[in-house]
């Protein structure tokens, strides 16, 4: 297995070769940034990667597993030996033609267990080598796909402790939780809004509060949608 630090934490990421003079830049979109594999869903499921440029669009896929995701110990492992593969993206190679659209599908191998599994699919466009004597700027912009294996019996905790204007959520059930639309509005209701975040089990979250004022989050999680206030 070969491991890789995290460097990106979007669902979309753009790596950038400069050269000089011309740009060219691949016009690649993928149609989801997460997928979810629970206890009742098919063990598959198809991405569409489409091409709205003018030239063929050559993409490469590649899975690596999280360990100790949303942690400063998190790595993202390519997984080489075929025997320890728990999912899969096919096919890992493949040529979008101009106006063009092509399906990736992701394939759960392994099912549910008692803990979250954690994934990130990077689609990458493979840019062809430039002619001689061509100078070009070159923009690629991959895109990385959130990819989480529930555990088979999912159970939500998460604790939440308020101090003044720090506030610390921790996860302490075996699934991830999205908190977003987090909002804080003062006495004459002049409103901020504050960062989401993806809590993955076991997880500890300490946010810096801009007002001493009510703190809003709408908390996602398989169970659905929940609207929390803390004040």
């Amino acid at each position: 297995m070969i491991a890789y630090k995290t460097l990106v934490q979007n669902c979309a990421l753009s790596l950038v070769i400069l050269l000089t003079c011309n740009l060219a830049n691949a016009d690649m979109f993928v149609d989801r940034s997460v997928v979810i594999f629970d206890a009742e869903s098919k063990p598959r499921e198809d991405v569409k990667i489409s091409n709205s440029g003018d030239e063929n669009i050559y993409v490469q896929v590649e899975v690596l597993e999280v360990s100790n995701p949303g942690t400063k110990e998190e790595e993202r492992i390519r997984v080489t030996d075929p025997k320890k593969l728990k999912l899969i993206a096919t096919p890992n190679k493949l040529v979008i033609p101009p106006g063009g659209q092509k399906l990736v599908r992701i394939v759960n191998l392994a099912g549910q267990d008692s803990k979250e599994h954690v994934y990130r699919i990077n689609v990458t466009p493979i840019l062809a080598p430039l002619e001689d004597d061509t100078s070009q700027l070159r923009i690629v912009v991959a895109y990385q796909i959130l990819t989480i294996v529930q555990a088979k019996k999912p159970s939500t905790s998460l604790n939440v402790e308020r101090k003044g204007k720090t506030i610390t959520f921790h996860n302490q059930g075996n699934t991830n939780l999205l908190l977003a639309d987090g909002r804080q509005c003062d006495q004459d209701n002049q409103c901020q809004d504050l960062t989401s975040k993806r809590l993955y089990a076991g997880n500890t979250w300490v946010l810096s509060l801009p007002l001493n004022a009510p703190v809003t989050y709408s908390i996602r999680s398989f169970d659905g949608i929940k609207k929390e206030v803390y004040q």
